[in-house]
Order: C-alpha cells, then structure tokens, then sequence
C-alpha cells in the first residue's frame, strides 16, 4: 500500500503530471468562460497568460481560480482596450485588402503594403497580451514594448507565433475530425498554446525580471539593462512589476 501511495502523492512524477493537466484544464476552462462576452476576450487572454507565467516562474503548485481572477481583474481595460483596437484595426485591414485586390493598377500594388501592415499587426497583438499580464505599463508603451520584444528576437517570433497558427491551421484542415478538435480546445487547447508561448517569453522576460527583482543577471546583460544602454529597456525593468516572485 505505500508503495501505491507514494505513487499517486502530489510529490510523485505521476502526481506532478496530474497536477499540471488539471491546471491546464482549469485555467484553459476559465478562459473559455472569460471569453464567452466577446469584448472580454482580451481580459481573458492577459489573464490566462498571467496564470500560466506565474506557473512556470513558481515551479510549483498554484491556485489556478485565484490567479485567473486577478489578472483578469488587474488587466481588464488594458486588455480590452488594446483587443477592442486590434479587432478594429485588423477589420479595416481586411476589408481594404478586399477592395484593393478588386482592383487594378497601382491600387492593387497597395494589397501589399496592407498585407505587411496585417502582419505587423497581428505580431503584436499575439506579443502585447502576455506582456500586459507581465507588465504594469500604459497601453502605448505596452504596444512599443510587444515590438521591442519581437525585434530583439526574430527567431522567438516564429515559435510564438506560430504556436496558434499551427494549431487553428491543423483544425481547419481537417474538418471531419472536428468533434475531436473541438474536444481538445474545450480541454486544454488554449491553455497548452499560451503555455507554450509562455515559455519562450518568459525567456526573453528573465534579464528584466532577474534586474527588477534584485537578483543577479549575466554581468553583460546587467550592464547594459541597469546602465540605461536603451531608454526601452529602462523603461521595461521600471514597468516589470507584475511576474516578480
């Protein structure tokens, strides 16, 4: 018997991978229920973030409900004001897109300038809701900081990216698997996303949060965050409040 008990105890590998699903599937399930208005949306998402940052920088157990609650409390009108602009914003893109590839001439040479801008765009948007649940920092600089990140690391753009591309791009591709799809997403599909999203962040996140918490970061680094090598990056170690644990 205690061999049996020892298997399923919450310090055991097997219990650390049931406790890790269930947080998957809790904090995937609250944001589902976070998203149901639509317009908060964007709350949920910064939320989900937060809980799920929070998981990988503690290590440990949390309290998924607790934590959902307090981003999506503490991030409610950043996220929703940037999620209401990039719905805004992507809808004009697309229907001008639309009117530009109905035309001719040099007006169809504009569906191309459109299609970066589209792109610059959605980037953004996908790097400026964990960075509202990272950062206590006004909406316009949360926006300059989702740049600062992406241009500091092009190549952590494709994994962070491409975390919800692939996966919406696999569902849609094969349609008549669609009640398995749709099972998976209600479980833990989003919250396994932002999970993964998460950890390559929160690398790009660590020299910022290790200055702002006072512990050691790599000496290069160190100097060139706390010296002020770049104003952003100031500006970053200044507004990174919210991961420090």
């Amino acid at each position: 018997m205690s061999g049996i008990a020892q298997l399923f105890d919450n310090d055991s590998p097997l219990g650390r991978a049931v406790t890790k699903v269930g947080t998957y599937i809790a904090v995937n399930l609250l944001f589902i229920i976070g998203s149901l208005g639509i317009v908060t949306i964007g709350a949920s998402l910064s939320a989900m973030y937060y809980t799920l940052m929070k998981y990988q920088r503690g290590g440990g157990e949390i309290n998924p409900f607790r934590l959902f609650v307090k981003g999506f409390r503490e991030n409610f009108i950043k996220a929703t004001v940037v999620w209401v602009g990039v719905l805004c914003l992507i809808s004009v893109l697309l229907l001008e897109m639309f009117w530009c590839s109905q035309a001719a001439g040099v007006m169809h040479l504009f569906l191309y300038g459109l299609g970066t801008v589209l792109l610059t765009a959605a980037v953004t948007a996908v790097y400026t809701f964990p960075g509202i649940a990272a950062f206590d920092a006004p909406v316009g600089r949360q926006l300059l900081n989702s740049l600062f990140f992406a241009g500091k690391s092009p190549v952590t753009v494709l994994p962070v990216v491409g975390a919800w591309l692939l996966p919406f791009y696999i569902t849609y591709s094969f349609m008549e698997w669609m009640p398995l799809w749709a099972f998976l997403w209600c479980c833990f599909g989003f919250a396994a996303t932002a999970n993964v999203q998460s950890h390559f962040l929160l690398r790009l996140y660590a020299p910022y949060l290790a200055a702002a918490g006072g512990a050691e970061a790599d000496k290069t680094e160190s100097r060139q965050l706390l010296a002020g090598a770049q104003r952003t990056q100031r500006q970053i170690l200044k507004d990174m409040k919210r991961l420090g644990m």
